[in-house]
This record gives structure tokens, sequence and C-alpha cells, in this order.
């Protein structure tokens, strides 16, 4: 049974599941969890319903902090009116006696990996419009506190992508999300290294490394992450590569995920136009959390608002074919 910490998220309590809803295909798995397409009896309205043993979540402490700061930070962002079509929405939390569900939206597109994976670097009118989409959200979860820790293609939903004037963007998967307490740091090892902030990183040589004293963060750090993701979108490469023989060193890993020396050496970049790119690229990316630009200056920045839609652009803030598979690039992750 639930002790007391769980039952605090908790909406409805069942003896079981299926009482409430139709249990389809799994849609994908997590560190403590897996995610399942679900009907609700009562309506048929479709859901993701995120399953994670009771067991594991009363005996494993940051599991229970990954849930809690997660219930917290959808709850929170259902309450603003900018961030309801940006987020995805929590419906409500259903516990059993082994088990304990989170029914959320079913959004409608597939994850951004996926298109890069099928189409490879993608047209620079359309990155640009999803980076608008991300920054935006950011923008508007920053401003009420809340950072999400893992940005990254796997976990943005976008939908017509064929027309860069009409795409969207949803963020989901807020299991490393975190609140903000004032002016008290974030700390810990979050999200996935690839696209981790310098700062983020310093939690993993402090891991590896007892010399290394680890950084407190911010809110910034997914703006690094959104730095890599826009790299990622337009050359379908990470901004490094782990020198042969390195896949499993850790630490040459984070010497290379770190690295702010942005080369920009795949063909893409010789395109015509791309300098707005770079420097966005650059401003995300910068080692320093202070001279990072923030979510809310990034929807300035030149390169998102060069050409973009009327209504998009007086948003108030809150294909090339692929060269390789995107899963090497990034290394499977």
């Amino acid at each position: 049974m639930a002790d007391g910490a769980v039952l605090d998220v908790v909406d409805i309590s069942v003896d079981s599941v299926e009482e409430r809803y139709n249990i389809g295909a799994m849609l994908g798995e997590g560190r403590f969890s897996q995610v399942f397409v679900a009907a609700r009896i009562d309506s048929g309205d479709e859901f993701a319903l995120k399953a994670m043993e009771m067991g594991t979540i009363n005996e494993d402490e940051e599991a229970l902090e990954m849930l809690e700061a997660e219930v917290q930070a959808l709850r929170r962002a259902a309450e603003h009116d900018h961030l309801r079509a940006r987020v995805v929405k929590l419906h409500e939390v259903v516990a059993t006696p082994e088990m304990l569900y989170l029914a959320m939206d079913k959004v409608r597109g597939c994850e951004l990996f996926t298109v890069i994976e099928q189409k490879g670097s993608l047209p620079e009118p359309l990155v640009r419009r999803l980076m608008h989409e991300l920054v935006s959200a950011l923008a508007a979860m920053h401003g009420v506190g809340i950072v999400h820790r893992d940005i990254k293609p796997e976990n943005l939903i976008v939908s017509d992508y064929d027309d860069p004037e009409a795409a969207q963007l949803v963020v989901i998967d807020f299991g490393y999300a975190a609140l903000l307490d004032g002016n008290r740091g974030l700390e810990g090892l979050a999200g996935s290294p690839e696209y981790a902030a310098p700062e983020v990183l310093s939690w993993l040589e402090a891991e590896i490394d007892t010399q290394v004293c680890a950084e407190p963060y911010s809110a910034a750090c997914d703006v690094w992450s959104c730095g890599v993701t826009a790299h990622v979108l337009l050359c379908a490469e990470l901004h490094f590569e782990l020198p042969e023989g390195t896949e499993d060193d850790e630490a040459a890993l984070v010497a290379a995920a770190r690295d702010s020396d942005l080369k920009f050496n795949q063909a893409e970049w010789g395109a015509a136009g791309m300098d707005p790119a770079k420097q966005f690229i650059r401003d995300c990316m910068r080692i320093s959390q202070l001279d990072r630009i923030s979510a809310s200056a990034a929807l300035d920045h030149p390169w998102l608002r060069a050409s973009l839609p009327p209504s998009a652009a007086a948003e108030p803030p809150a294909a090339a074919p692929p060269k390789k598979s995107y899963a090497q690039a990034a290394g499977g992750s």
C-alpha cells in the first residue's frame, strides 16, 4: 500500500486500474516507468498512462522525489494559460495497491527524434519555427519556476511538421523536472549527458572525481539543452564526437559534451543564411550560466524573430536526406 508521501499526489485510489481504464499498447519506457495508450471506460477518451510500481516509489527515495516533482510541475503548468497548449496535461493520478498511474494527454503528433530519424537534418525555416515554440514554452515554464532538466528531441512532440508556418510542439516527460525555490540553486545529475549543460554535468564529474566540486544551477540548464537540440535538428548530429574507443568512458563523455567550441563543420552549416542560427546556438551554449541567454530574452533573438508568422511574432513571452542514423550520432540514448 502507498505510504503517506505517495498518497499526497494521488487523486483517486482503486483496487485495479481496469476499473477506470482499458490499457492498450506500450508507447515508451523510462527509468522507473512505462507509458501505455489507455482509454477511459466511462468516456472512451484516449490518454497516455504512465505506470510506476508502488514498491519502487516507496522504497527508492529518488524515485519518490522525481514523482513528486513531476506531478507538482505538471499541476503548476496546468494553472497557466500560456502553458496549457505547450506542456502535456496531467489529468489525474490513480493509485492501486501495486501501481501508480499518471493519466496525461495523448499528444497529437510524434517525437521530434522520430522525425530526425526519418528525414535527417530539417529545413531551417521549420527548425526556426520549432525553436520558437520550444523557447516560448521554456520562457513560460521558467517564469512560473518550472525547470524541465531533460530537453531533447525524444521529449518534444511535433505535429504538422510538413508546414513550417503551422508546426506545433509540445513538451513531454517531466520525470526530471524541478521547481525553483527562491534563490536556492538546483542540485544533482539530471537528464541525458549529451544534452546536459556543463553545470549539470559537474554533478557527474563529482561522482567520477571526488576532487571536483559540483555546481548548483538554474533554469539556464534548459537553454543549453535547447541549443544542443537546435544543432541536432539543423544537421542531424550532436555538437561533439567522442574520441574513438571512449564510448563507455563517462569522463570522456563529460569532456566532449560540455565543449562549447562549436565547430559547425557539417555541410548544412555552409548553406546561405545560417549565421543567425549559429549565433543562436552559441548564445544558448555559453559555458557560464550568467553569460547564457535566458529563454525570455531568446524570444527576441534575431534568428527566432525572422520570418515568423505574424501571430507567432506577436506572441508575448510568459529536409535534407539523412547522412547517417541520428541514433548513431546520439549514441543510441
